[in-house]
């Protein structure tokens, strides 16, 4: 055969080798840009999810910090102010205030304290907390906590904990006092769980990697996966947060309404008589059941919901039951 012809024949040959080539980077540049924007898809869908839910849990975390920050302005500083007036109580009265906790002098006395500086705290109004002081004083509880996040004084210094300052910074959209723990680049610690932005899809690389932005592709289908699943999780966490909450908030509410009630009368006892010597027998055990409530109430607003993991505490519960069994006993008294 005269060599041309073979020359030429090796040539169509290797142009039809290229065009084979250009169609399997083609076909691989269109798989990688599918699974790309799966990945993408699959990514922002969960964390749009998640973000929703941190929304609406920093809401409610405000709405119960709210809710503790005016009953210490409210029930429990009126409480106080009538029981201080009372003389010669006797807190080892023998009384029958049914199944309801007995109290003790110093039960009484916390009461005081933690009202004399929440009123030290408030000083500038409930404005000068800031929210997200808010929402940490209804996750965490304690007026302590309170006190320093006012102040300005970064949430993570509070307690030590990264996982929890790290989560209610997360709740707040980034931090939760001046100086508090920022969540840089979006990731959000959240029960032991990570999740953040785990994608980096670039644009299209030369024909010559086409194969390997395929596989890099494949990956990012992958770690979008495993994100959602972190993400899936981390909304369960939230939901018990959640649910936590809003269990506080429908306790606190009709509690302290009854608290109310029973301060009114034991204001009318104290303007008759200041001396508990002095007392009838139901004006005594009325004085008792006042103050069992107002300890069973500062106990609720002192109790944290989330432990250093960012998780629902199991104390949460037991005093969310004691307060249900109390409520309970008030409408049979």
């Amino acid at each position: 055969m005269p060599l041309p012809f073979i020359l030429a024949g090796l040539a169509l040959a290797a142009a039809g080798y290229g065009v084979k080539k250009g169609v399997d980077a083609k076909e691989d540049f269109d798989t990688a840009e599918r699974f790309n924007k799966l990945a993408k898809t699959k990514y922002d869908n969960a964390n749009n999810i998640l973000e929703n839910k941190r929304k609406s849990t920093d809401t409610l975390l405000k709405s119960l910090g709210k809710l503790k920050v005016s009953i210490y302005e409210g029930s429990l500083t009126n409480f106080v102010d009538i029981f201080s007036q009372i003389k010669n109580v006797d807190f080892e009265d023998n009384l029958d205030i049914g199944l309801l906790n007995s109290v003790s002098e110093q039960d009484v006395l916390d009461i005081k304290n933690v009202v004399l500086e929440m009123q030290e705290i408030l000083g500038g109004g409930v404005a000068a907390l800031g929210s997200g002081a808010l929402a940490g004083f209804g996750a965490l509880g304690g007026v302590g906590m309170l006190a320093s996040a006012s102040t300005g004084t970064a949430i993570a210094s509070l307690s030590g904990v990264a996982a929890t300052n790290a989560t209610l910074a997360w709740f707040g959209g980034g931090s939760l006092a001046a100086g508090g723990f920022g969540m840089a680049g979006g990731m959000a610690v959240l029960g032991g769980i990570v999740a953040g932005p785990v994608l980096a899809v670039g644009g299209m690389m030369l024909a010559s990697k086409a194969d390997e932005a395929k596989h890099t592709a494949y990956q990012n289908y992958d770690k979008a996966t495993a994100a959602v699943e972190q993400m899936d999780s981390a909304c369960v966490v939230l939901d018990g947060i959640q649910r936590r909450t809003e269990e506080f908030i429908d306790i606190l509410k009709p509690l302290n309404d009854t608290f109310e009630e029973y301060i009114e009368t034991l204001e009318k006892i104290v303007n008759v008589s200041d001396d508990y010597r002095a007392y009838s027998q139901s004006e005594k055990e009325q004085v008792m059941i006042t103050a069992s409530i107002a300890t069973t109430v500062k106990n609720i607003c002192d109790t944290a919901i989330i432990d250093a993991d960012g998780k629902v505490t199991k104390i949460s519960q037991q005093v969310l039951q004691k307060a249900k069994e109390l409520t309970q006993k008030l409408s049979e008294v």
